[in-house]
């Protein structure tokens, strides 16, 4: 498992809680986080926007008319209300 986190001296402060119970030993394996190579970052979105392939207009509506065409209705109120 991969967990990102910030160094506070000796102690490292997660992002998620650990699936683990307090108290379990765990084994710890550090290295530093290069921020330009993460997949989430703005570096990377603009990486793969610049890489084929290059969608055409048509391309996009016919996406965007699929995922209309599959979404389900919407029931106002809640199971719970009856």
């Amino acid at each position: 498992m991969t967990y990102r986190g910030i160094a506070k001296g000796r102690i490292i402060e997660l992002e998620e809680v650990l699936p683990y119970s307090d108290g379990q030993a765990i084994s710890v394996s550090i290295a530093p986080l290069d921020l330009h190579s993460e997949t989430s970052t703005a570096t990377a979105i603009r990486k793969v926007m610049d890489e084929p392939p290059h969608l055409k207009r048509i391309d996009v509506d016919q996406m965007e008319e699929a995922i209309a065409q599959g979404k389900l209705p919407v029931r106002p109120g809640s199971v719970f209300d009856e």
